[in-house]
């Protein structure tokens, strides 16, 4: 049986690596892609310039495997809600409706990094992006062959809509509470959620 120990060259790059990563998600989301230059990353994370390029290739390689770390969790959550959804689709959408929320409820400042990629114009998408793309369409269109979702509107543009409708609450929310005399809280979050999922259901799905 070969020894499946890291050897300390492996973990070195496991670790310069990771700290590249890790500098580069604060550093993006708090500022956003286009205010982030490699050589405020490479300093901040206490490495040579050529070194960060030897692992990312370039800052748009970075940026993108700083995305599918950042989803990484809520990804894998999905993949198995695809394969397993079928046969309760019903219950099908709705996890997957709720594990997004979740996910965005605990991690807001994705959403925010996600708008201000948009906004700069720079977006080019992962390839855990374009998987979950896929994926969330092709079984949007199975679920349509099931006449368990209306027909007459696009699998990307229902897709969309989850996403839109997801995303801007975690970007909004400061400005909703503000404007309601009220406080970002669980319960504002709730309210939202359940909002949401009626508007979201009510207008797919078939009755």
């Amino acid at each position: 049986m070969k020894n499946k120990a890291l050897t300390p060259q492996k973990r070195d790059r496991d670790k310069t690596s990771g700290a590249i990563l890790s500098t580069a998600t604060t550093l993006f989301l708090e500022r956003g892609y286009a205010a982030v230059s490699l050589s405020l990353i490479a300093k901040q994370a206490g490495v040579t310039k050529s070194l960060l390029h030897h692992y990312f290739r370039d800052k748009q390689g970075l940026w993108k495997a700083v995305k599918d770390a950042s989803v990484a969790s809520y990804a894998e959550q999905q993949r198995a809600l695809f394969s397993e959804s079928l046969s309760n689709p019903e219950e099908g959408i709705a996890s997957s409706i709720t594990a997004y929320f979740s996910f965005l409820k605990k991690h807001p400042e994705i959403a925010r990094m996600f708008a201000l990629e948009s906004f700069e114009g720079e977006y080019k998408p992962s390839a855990t992006e374009q998987e979950l793309q896929k994926k969330g369409i092709n079984f949007i269109h199975d679920l349509q062959k099931m006449n368990v979702l209306r027909k007459d509107i696009d699998a990307d543009m229902i897709l969309a809509l989850f996403s839109a409708l997801t995303e801007h609450w975690f970007i909004s929310r400061d400005r909703v509470a503000k404007l309601n005399n009220t406080k970002v809280s669980n319960a504002l979050d709730a309210r939202y959620f359940e909002a949401v999922t009626k508007v979201f259901n009510d207008g797919i799905q078939i009755q």
